[in-house]
């Protein structure tokens, strides 16, 4: 959907394909039909639409077209992309976007003009899902294992922070920021969506000048996470183990991939891949499990 409007961009997939997978509808819900289609030479496998920029992902490149005539803008060569993997900030009036390059465990952050752009070495492994601030100055990424997701700033590439999901492998379905960055939510198929306080990452930015958005008087003293028990052992000795902090927060809902969304009063939205609705809050100052204040299908008509 792109933002709060009636235009709509569809891909076709499943078993019984509406459209063909390599082509991308952009749909119009109050005139009810077609606006323009896409056509490509090979599957589509993530597709964003900004204010001004629809970006198509495929496996080895992305390509990016403007709003306005619909026109190829640009195209960027990725490393082998199968999942689709890019991240892109919600802002409307800022265009940044972060995907997986060549060598494995590196992105690249682009802006708009593409005059500044920065390759991150986030991981040694396979690169899961990359997650962008609104205003695009942080970046957050997974591996393919899923149990860590570190955080960096996107102007220089600098190592801001680490947080620790769980023990167990999972694959990273969201990760999501609240329009502050002061909270970070964070998806699995595993039934949990983890919520981070960022109050560390906001002190590190406040204390080097580099923070673009002021976070409200309400949130400056963000709560703690839990901390995990491996720092309190010297670094040499806990080198490559996962000593990221423990979230803060956290809202069972059904074991599928998740999207989540955190609002400003602490509300967290979860949606599943099989249509479930979850409203949960965090409960301040105390943290540990949310209390569920709704659950709908939305498969179901009323």
């Amino acid at each position: 959907m792109m933002y709060k409007t009636n235009i709509f961009g569809l891909v076709g997939g499943g078993t019984n394909p509406k459209y063909t997978p390599n082509k991308v509808i952009l749909w119009d819900d109050y005139q009810t039909k077609v606006l323009y289609e896409f056509k490509l030479t090979s599957s589509i496998k993530n597709l964003k639409l900004k204010k001004e920029k629809i970006i198509i992902v495929c496996e080895q490149r992305i390509y990016v077209y403007s709003t306005d005539k619909y026109k190829l803008i640009q195209t960027i060569e990725t490393s082998k992309n199968e999942l689709g993997i890019i991240g892109v900030n919600t802002d409307a009036d800022i265009n940044i976007m972060g995907f997986p390059i060549f060598p494995e465990g590196f992105i690249k952050v682009q802006s708009d003009e593409q005059s500044q752009e920065v390759d991150i070495h986030v991981d040694d492994g396979l690169i899961s899902y990359i997650g962008i601030n609104s205003d695009g100055t942080l970046v957050a990424s997974a591996c393919n294992k899923g149990q860590i997701i570190r955080v960096f700033y996107i102007s220089n590439g600098k190592f801001l922070e680490e947080f620790r999901t769980g023990q167990g492998s999972a694959t990273i379905s969201c990760i999501s920021f609240d329009e502050y960055s002061s909270w970070m939510g964070v998806c699995s198929e595993l039934g949990v969506v983890h919520i981070f306080s960022m109050g560390n990452v906001w002190n590190i930015l406040k204390e080097s000048g580099e923070n673009r958005k002021k976070v409200p008087q309400t949130q400056e003293e963000l709560p703690k996470n839990e901390s995990s028990f491996l720092k309190k052992f010297p670094k040499f000795l806990t080198k490559g183990a996962y000593d990221g902090d423990k979230c803060f927060a956290k809202v069972k809902i059904e074991q599928q991939p998740a999207i989540c969304a955190i609002f400003p009063d602490h509300t967290i939205i979860a949606v599943t891949s099989t249509g479930k609705f979850y409203q949960s809050k965090v409960n301040l100052p105390k943290g540990g499990t949310c209390s569920i204040i709704k659950i709908e299908d939305l498969t179901k008509n009323k």
